[in-house]
């Protein structure tokens, strides 16, 4: 019962938050390079800001234990880069894709059911050999663990204060943008940096692995529970993305903006490939843009890090051949 009510409250808390700041951490990505615009990055980094900050301090005050995978450089590079190659096709990201759910778009329930079979399909089924062989490659870093501060002989803390304070200090000196639909960037980071922070504790209070918001591993295991039925699949995180899409309808309904639309079938067909795609990468990179980029950035990881730098290079590279390169 914990679990249900703390998955699914973070869960819709979370698709509320994303559905009213127009929140994708694919448009995010992609804007840099095609419009040359920064705001969904920037509410991206006062969120990551955010986190850090306060799972570092509930993991010092004994709330949390964070724990942090090895440093699994292979995997993160070729997952990160096709997961980003797989949004580029999908339109949106995997928490976006769910949240989208919420406001009737008939393609994003596409992309999150490929993305439940593809994930499922890697981790547990036929391409989980491919997978497990590709995360096989991997630095020991003896009995440290594989995080930024290790690496640089660091404390956590003195990194924090290095690279995040002024990134703080940057993002809250920014001008603020244009109207825009939805909440400003400023609102949408603060909130979803909370919301990120509380997702830990709701994990630990419920009993489960101690780990912040994600939607890849939650979603392999929900379509375990569906084909086996086993209760043990229905983790704190299955409970969360189930919550996402009921947050998303929430919003939209509570602004009049929950509408049924479906793309062509020609592009119908794309989401299809994007969402399958983004299930593979995300599960050989350990993760999609949530579990890596935002959670586990969160906590110094250089299989985060790296899986991020390459998921936005296939970003951009998938925006450059299916955008760039048709417009030229």
């Amino acid at each position: 019962m914990e679990k249900l009510l703390l998955g699914l409250g973070v869960g819709i808390l979370f698709g509320f938050i994303l559905q009213r700041g127009r929140f994708c951490m694919y448009t995010a990505f992609r804007d840099i390079l095609l419009i040359k615009d920064l705001t969904l990055f920037k509410a991206y980094l006062l969120a990551l800001t955010i986190q850090v900050v306060l799972i570092h301090l509930f993991e010092e005050l004994g709330w949390l234990s964070v724990s942090v995978p090895s440093f699994l450089w292979l995997s993160a590079m070729l997952g990160g880069f096709v997961f980003g190659l797989g949004m580029t096709l999908a339109g949106g990201c995997s928490s976006s894709s769910y949240y989208r759910i919420g406001e009737g778009m008939v393609g994003s329930f596409v992309v999150v059911v490929m993305f439940i079979i593809a994930a499922g399909a890697t981790s547990g089924g036929a391409l989980r050999p491919l997978a497990l062989l590709l995360r096989s490659v991997q630095v020991d870093m003896g009995e440290n663990s594989a995080t930024v501060s290790h690496l640089l002989g660091l404390n956590s803390w003195p990194l924090i204060l290095i690279l995040f304070i002024p990134l703080a200090v940057w993002l809250y000196l920014s001008h603020p943008t244009p109207p825009q639909r939805g909440w400003p960037w400023k609102k949408t980071g603060v909130l979803l940096g909370l919301v990120a922070a509380l997702a830990w504790l709701a994990s630990a209070w419920s009993g489960d692995v101690h780990y912040g918001l994600r939607m890849t591993g939650p979603s392999a295991s929900l379509l375990f529970y569906l084909a086996n039925g086993d209760l043990a699949d229905l983790n704190w995180g299955v409970f969360e993305i189930m919550g996402v899409p009921v947050g998303g309808f929430l919003a939209a309904r509570w602004n009049g903006e929950f509408h049924w639309r479906a793309p062509k079938p020609r592009r119908l067909m794309q989401q299809a490939l994007g969402g399958a795609i983004m299930g593979v990468g995300a599960v050989v990179a350990g993760g999609c843009n949530i579990g890596n980029s935002l959670t586990g950035v969160g906590t110094l990881s250089l299989t985060s890090l790296v899986a991020t730098i390459f998921l936005v290079l296939g970003t951009w590279s998938g925006t450059y051949l299916f955008f760039l390169r048709r417009a030229g």
